[in-house]
């Protein structure tokens, strides 16, 4: 098993950030639109609040660690047989996760401060960095819930093609980024 991606392959590093953070991302919004259903001042909601904010900075940091990697190891190439617009439209799916995946957290975290709140951090309370605002919190919390539904049609987007690639193209698209299929064609009997 590879540590480090190569020209073919995700290392075991990127694919257990990968996972990680596709769990995380898949409880957060869980979490998440369960909080908008719910009454701000219910006993649930006052339980699920400090998940939401403690899980939403573990994947901002997550993330960051993961495009470090990213940034410091090559990235597997796509398929020469994908057309173009193919290869534009994952290259721009995997950075506008990124985008979000960052930017949802960070929005989040000046979403509570624009309540005039300490940001609850696995028991800790990380400190406000905008003063109370209504105007701000009715414009971060729009942003931040468009964020998250555009999150849902990108999980939807990458999973389609995914399974795409896996079922109809059969080009290991998919199974060089998990650790649980070898690649078609290298001791995998396909």
């Amino acid at each position: 098993m590879q540590t480090h991606n190569s020209d073919d392959r995700w290392g075991v590093v990127q694919q257990a950030l990968h996972w990680l953070v596709a769990l995380a991302v898949l409880v957060q919004l869980a979490v998440g639109f369960t909080l908008a259903a719910l009454p701000s001042d219910s006993a649930p909601w006052g339980g699920l609040f400090p998940i939401h904010t403690s899980l939403g900075l573990s994947i901002l940091l997550l993330m960051l660690l993961r495009l470090f990697w990213r940034r410091s190891n090559p990235v597997p190439r796509l398929p020469e047989t994908l057309p173009r617009w193919q290869q534009g439209v994952a290259r721009g799916t995997h950075w506008l996760f990124y985008l979000l995946l960052i930017g949802l957290p960070i929005g989040g975290y000046l979403l509570v401060s624009a309540f005039g709140q300490p940001i609850p951090f696995f028991g800790l309370k990380l400190p406000s960095l905008l003063p109370e605002s209504e105007s701000l919190q009715g414009i971060i919390w729009t942003l931040h819930a468009l964020g998250a539904v555009l999150v849902v049609a990108l999980i939807l987007l990458h999973v389609g093609g995914a399974l795409r690639h896996e079922w109809l193209l059969k080009d290991n698209v998919l199974r060089r980024m998990t650790p649980f299929f070898p690649e078609r064609g290298k001791g995998s009997g396909d």
